[in-house]
């Protein structure tokens, strides 16, 4: 398959279950909401059957909780391909599923519908059991990926900072964090350092042409692409995915560049589900989030733009382009509803940040 052929192949539909909630009415509640002339036939009827549904809804909430509980692990560990089998008993022996047996986790799991949000839950579960196995790269990874890069620099100048030499893994990691902090500066440093020492790995090629797209100049870009699409290129015949933005997904050997998948949505006119799409994936990342509510807002999509654009000012307060961009957009909220005191608070907060930077 040619890689053009590839790149306008129809996209597999995004899985729309992350829009069902789990509701936990309970049956008391159905019967003290039917009608007065309801027979007591007719009222066990319809027990039964929300009965049924909320079985159901129950249950399908619980294999999405299992799906997520698992992948959580493997995104905790940086690593797709790693294998996990969680077998967990009761009392009397009993097999239970992840969502049986951690039914307070699966209860406020079940709460929140952010992907992400779900995913940084599931991060503080796998931190009680499996934080003080993990290498250093993969805390830099899990602290960037769950939105805490203060906490990742944290570690780093605490644990890796005296390191004379750094694995291929901690440079890649390292210049990740420094992107979020945009200080791309040193992501470069770094990046070119594993570059030169291993210049044919995937991975550490990936970084290094997302960091030259950033920083570089046009001889820079023109490597820059040379080599993501070298990689890509490799990623693309072996036909592992429906279509050009699967590739960007975690999954083996998946490409993990927040730019370069911004650069393709872009230069595809994907549409708003394509771009919700790798939102999940890149939610970490700054500029991805900023261009999104760009995205947003050219669609005719203001008030989603607005409130992607207050979390993001909220989660990346170092950010001076978003601050500037969320500040102007609330001012002019107030200004089409004649509400001046239209989101007053946050409006203060984020002018509170400008001025520290």
């Amino acid at each position: 398959m040619g890689f053009f052929d590839f790149l306008f192949k129809k996209k597999k539909k995004k899985n729309q279950t992350d829009e069902i909630y789990f509701k936990p009415d309970s049956p008391d509640e159905v019967i003290a909401g039917a009608l007065p002339e309801d027979t007591p036939s007719t009222l066990a009827e319809e027990t039964n059957t929300a009965s049924k549904e909320k079985v159901a809804e129950i249950s399908e909430a619980g294999n999405r909780f299992d799906l997520e509980f698992i992948e959580a692990f493997k995104r905790f560990h940086s690593d797709p391909g790693i294998e996990i089998n969680i077998e967990i008993k009761d009392g009397k022996g009993n097999i239970l599923s992840a969502h049986q047996a951690y039914e307070d986790l699966f209860m406020e799991w079940s709460g929140i519908h952010s992907k992400w949000d779900r995913i940084s839950l599931l991060y503080g579960f796998w931190d009680q059991s499996q934080f003080e196995k993990l290498e250093h790269w993969q805390v830099i990874e899990r602290f960037v990926k769950d939105r805490y890069a203060k906490k990742a620099l944290h570690y780093f100048e605490e644990k890796m900072s005296d390191k004379r030499h750094f694995t291929k893994e901690e440079l890649v990691s390292i210049s990740k964090l420094h992107r979020v902090l945009l200080d791309n500066a040193t992501a470069r440093e770094y990046i070119e350092t594993a570059y030169q020492n291993h210049p044919e790995d995937d991975s550490v090629k990936v970084e290094y042409a997302t960091v030259l797209h950033i920083v570089g100049n046009h001889s820079d870009k023109e490597l820059s692409h040379q080599l993501f699409h070298d990689v890509f290129e490799k990623k693309i015949q072996r036909n592992d995915t429906e279509s050009v933005f699967d590739c960007f997904r975690f999954s083996e050997g998946y490409t993990d560049s927040s730019i370069f998948a911004m650069l393709y949505l872009m230069n595809t006119e994907a549409d708003n589900d394509t771009w919700d799409y790798l939102a999940e994936e890149y939610y970490y990342c700054p500029v991805f989030r900023y261009e999104h509510a760009v995205q947003l807002s050219q669609t005719d999509n203001a008030l989603r733009a607005l409130a992607k654009l207050t979390s993001l000012s909220q989660e990346f307060p170092w950010f001076k382009m978003a601050l500037e961009s969320t500040i102007g957009n609330i001012r002019s909220m107030q200004r089409q509803l004649n509400a001046p005191d239209f989101m007053e608070k946050e409006l203060e907060e984020f002018q509170t940040s400008l001025k520290s930077l």
